[in-house]
């Protein structure tokens, strides 16, 4: 066995560290060199990556050695499926060591192959895909890594018995070998950098710096690309500020892309192209010849950025060997960004993801609310209506003038509190849009009755200037409430944030032409113009401490524009705003029948009927049985569906008053039952609810075709209906 020198054994061991550097780099487990024996008949394997194993040198025969298939025809060869078949000696070992794959590259020293530097994966695939870096990429980066010289993939290896190929003469470590360690190992670290950032623009700089240090070019300019092949961002480094505004004036356009990347330009994966041929690049005129383009491939063969390089050290033009690393390190640059993008999709997706999720969860507590509501607000109607009914009786008797005072006190409050019970009926229940002819002065003073109290507690005045002469128009009735309460809330809380100054809402109706308008100014905090539209984008909100969805303005524009009308603002910063709702004026489209409504009594008096009053509700049973008797009608009563099926079956009946919702035999139950014993029975109903808003009450009375009272009603609505029935059975 021959001796080694020192040279000799300083360029084994940069070769050894070069081959680790490329391990950290590729996503490969495992390095060997293969060095053949100064008699040619053995193969030397040593072990380079990982670096804390240790193990002794292996001499395999050369024949049956891929290694030496490669270094006979001085290509790179790659072995996959090794657990499936490994004809060669090699293939064998490495299986051993839980090896999927191999990649067998040449090391060229001189013209001439000295070695084979073998990579090993675990993972079938991974050595090209996890990379994207093309065979002959492979193959350059290890020329690349091959010693200008003899020697340098020589040396005896440690250990093992075979020289080098090509014996040494080299003086001391070969300089293209040194300046591949340094650039292998500068590209390393600032590769695991790049893949532990986050910030894009970090990621970018870095990767510049790192190019201009180690690539022999003064000059870079990074073009970030988006999905659809166009120009997206820019990055400089040696560019001065006059430079880069040259630059984006005279940049080459996306369309030239093709014309620069094109085989004639090729040198390896880059493209060397005349300035000439690419509108200069962006540069001065004069200051670049020749200009390097790197493209950055993800996966896919996908296009995320070009590097373009200007200002070399030398006029020699580059090597596709000498290019390789920097490719490589492109390729690990291009894979980051791609990354990065999809972190950046995927964070946004999950945050919208989460929003989505408190909006369903907040949908979830408004319905579960709004039931709630619904079942207090249907239990309130029914004392309500013993309270309004029984003080219309009392008003109707003789009193003095104090105890009249105080009932009809009684009686006002008890209206008030059936119109806020109604109004939170309207906001608990869903419906499907229907226009009718109504009065938007109504539809805003049903709101302002529900914030009331609220308002006035927070010193809110609240300024009505109603137009008395607004022409009712066709709207749909709760959706408007659902806009105006939006757009009080909103002003009730901008003014909740501004203290020193009062708190005003003046709300102004008035007709434009064809177009109502609904004016809300308030005195709170004001919004800048530059973001004055943007309070109607679906999520937006200026409302501190992540109040609000930033919902409610974006549902009530597409509300409005659905009625043919629009929202507009106008804000002065620190002094309020103004919200304009404007709204077509339409005529009726249809007549409004609607039973059930107040209507002034006969003038003449009814003649005694006989009845039958059916409620759950005793004070409502007590309050109509003693109301229908004084006004001179025979009157029967049941507290419950069954025992008033059994009354309407043994007796006759000129009208039924019942209540649609009972527990056991409920209203509608009882007019099916009754209708099938005695089918003229069938329009001699008059049905109580106080869930009228419901979408399966309002289908059964349009079914049945019956009269109906909306709780808690009127007494002389009671009579009003009851003239109407027997009017339609006289017809009949």
């Amino acid at each position: 066995m021959r001796t080694t020198s020192g040279s000799e054994r300083l360029s084994d061991e940069i070769l050894r560290r070069v081959c680790r550097e490329v391990g950290d780099l590729l996503p490969c487990d495992r390095i060997c060199l293969a060095l053949p024996s100064s008699d040619s008949d053995e193969i030397t394997l040593v072990t380079a990556h990982p670096r804390k194993e240790r193990r002794s040198a292996l001499t395999v025969p050369r024949r049956g050695s891929r290694a030496a298939q490669v270094l006979r025809r001085c290509a790179v060869a790659i072995a996959s499926n090794l657990r499936d078949r490994s004809r060669y000696v090699e293939e064998r070992i490495l299986r051993e060591y839980g090896m999927a794959e191999a990649a067998f590259l040449p090391l060229v020293c001189g013209n001439r192959p000295a070695g084979v530097l073998i990579l090993g994966s675990s993972e079938p695939g991974r050595l090209e895909k996890a990379s994207g870096i093309p065979k002959e990429a492979l193959g350059r980066m290890a020329r690349d890594i091959g010693p200008g010289g003899g020697g340098a993939a020589g040396g005896g290896a440690p250990g093992g018995g075979g020289g080098a190929a090509g014996g040494g003469g080299a003086e001391g470590p070969p300089e293209t070998l040194q300046r591949a360690l340094h650039r292998m190992a500068a590209f390393v670290a600032v590769a695991n950098r790049i893949v532990q950032e986050d910030d894009l623009e970090s990621v970018c700089r870095m990767f510049l710096d790192t190019l201009r240090e180690n690539s022999g070019f003064s000059r870079a300019v990074l073009t970030l690309i988006d999905e659809g092949g166009r120009d997206l961002q820019f990055y400089f480094t040696g560019f001065s500020d006059a430079e880069i505004d040259y630059f984006h004036a005279h940049k080459p356009e996306a369309g030239q892309r093709a014309a620069m990347f094109r085989d004639g330009h090729r040198i390896g994966g880059s493209y060397l192209v005349p300035a000439g041929d690419c509108n200069g690049g962006g540069l001065s005129p004069g200051t670049a010849l020749e200009l390097l383009f790197i493209p950055l491939y993800g996966s896919g063969s996908s296009l995320v950025g070009t590097v373009m390089l200007a200002g070399p050290e030398t006029a020699e033009p580059p090597s596709a060997e000498s290019l390789s690393p920097l490719e490589l390190f492109a390729g690990q640059m291009a894979h980051a960004l791609q990354k990065k993008r999809l972190d950046r999709e995927i964070k946004s997706m999950q945050e919208r993801l989460l929003s989505v999720q408190a909006q369903l969860l907040q949908a979830e507590r408004m319905s579960a609310i709004g039931l709630l509501i619904s079942g207090v607000a249907h239990e309130l109607n029914n004392p309500l209506s013993g309270i309004m009914g029984f003080a219309q009786l009392l008003l109707a008797s003789e009193l003095n003038a104090k105890v009249r005072k105080h009932l009809e006190r009684i009686h006002n409050e008890a209206v008030r509190s059936q119109r806020i019970v109604q109004n939170l009926l309207s906001f608990a229940r869903r419906h499907q849009p229907e226009k009718t002819h109504e009065s938007l002065n109504a539809v805003i003073d049903g709101v302002l009755e529900l914030r009331s109290y609220q308002l006035k507690v927070d010193n809110v005045e609240v300024v009505r200037r109603y137009d008395p002469a607004l022409p009712r128009t066709m709207l749909d009735f709760h959706q408007l409430q659902q806009v105006i309460l939006n757009v009080v809330n909103n002003a009730h809380q901008a003014m909740m944030e501004v203290s020193g100054r009062p708190r005003r809402l003046i709300i102004a109706t008035l007709q434009a032409g064809g177009m109502l308008r609904a004016s809300f100014t308030d005195t709170g905090t004001g919004i800048a113009q530059d973001r004055l539209e943007s309070i109607f984008d679906p999520f937006f909100t200026t409302k501190k401490g992540a109040k609000g969805t930033g919902l409610g303005l974006s549902v009530s524009r597409s509300i409005i524009k659905d009625h043919q009308g629009g929202m507009s603002a106008e804000s002065v910063l620190g002094e309020g705003t103004t919200l304009h709702v404007d709204l077509p004026l339409l005529e009726e489209q249809l007549p409004a029948h609607e039973t059930g409504k107040e209507a002034k009594p006969a003038d003449t008096p009814p003649k005694p009927l006989r009845l039958l009053v059916v409620d759950d509700e005793s004070i409502l049973v007590e309050l109509l049985t003693e109301f229908l008797r004084l006004s001179g009608h025979t009157v029967d009563d049941a507290r419950n569906g069954q025992a008033a099926l059994a009354l309407a079956t043994a007796n006759e009946y000129d009208v039924i008053l019942t209540d649609l919702k009972m527990p056991g035999l409920d209203g509608q139950t009882l007019y099916e039952r009754v209708r099938k014993l005695k089918p003229h029975m069938a329009h001699r109903f008059i049905f109580s609810t106080g869930d009228l808003a419901n979408p399966k009450t309002q289908t059964f009375f349009q079914t049945a075709g019956c009269p109906y009272l909306s709780k808690p009603f009127r007494l002389e609505a009671v009579l009003t209906l009851l003239e109407q029935v027997m009017r339609g059975s006289r017809a009949a």
